[in-house]
């Protein structure tokens, strides 16, 4: 293995975060005909890509998700904060770009500017083969469809939770139930 390649992550690829949204906006469409504002769908992006962050790990929604081959203890959530950022800041561009190839249209929406798959975003979408583009889409399915009730300030108030690295259901919970507890300080931080 040479130790000066570079690590190439999907997420760093156009082409790969595109079909995402692709796959993200056609769930979405599937519950909610108006599309959806550019902050749901950085919400959605991401709680799509790593669904239990959302979702308990127990239960029909969990186990589905664990068919289409993700895992509850995946070492990533930890880190989960700084990838939502990072990942939020693209999709501006991003939906541009399937603006641009008619594959999503925008809308003003009382105000507001909404996104939604296009005839053209379905076709392209359903010809994605891949397995991570069914377990994608399957995750999308769940999340789009818990999140959806939340409002705007709800979605924003549960997702700052769910990606906090404490408490027993937040990122770092998968983590520690891996790793097992930390060691013990004698000394107390918040002295």
């Amino acid at each position: 293995m040479q130790a000066d390649r570079p690590v190439v992550m999907p997420e760093d690829e156009v082409p790969f975060r595109l079909a995402q949204l692709l796959l993200l906006l056609d769930a979405v469409a599937a519950q909610d005909a108006n599309g959806v504002t550019l902050d749901r769908i950085g919400y959605y992006d991401f709680l799509s890509a790593n669904p239990f962050l959302v979702i308990p790990s127990e239960g029909r929604d969990a186990s589905l998700l664990r068919l289409a081959g993700f895992d509850p203890q995946v070492l990533a959530y930890a880190s989960s904060s700084q990838r939502f950022t990072s990942r939020r800041e693209r999709i501006q561009h991003d939906l541009a770009l399937l603006v641009a190839y008619g594959c999503c249209r925008v809308r003003n929406s009382s105000g507001s500017l909404t996104y939604s798959i296009t005839e053209a975003g379905q076709h392209l979408g359903g010809q994605f083969t891949a397995t991570y583009a069914t377990s994608f889409a399957t995750a999308a399915d769940i999340v789009v469809r818990q999140l959806r009730k939340l409002s705007d300030k709800r979605l924003r108030e549960q997702t700052a939770r769910w990606l906090r690295p404490d408490g027993s259901d937040g990122p770092a919970a998968a983590l520690m139930s891996v790793l097992g507890p930390g060691p013990l300080l004698e000394t107390s931080w918040e002295e």
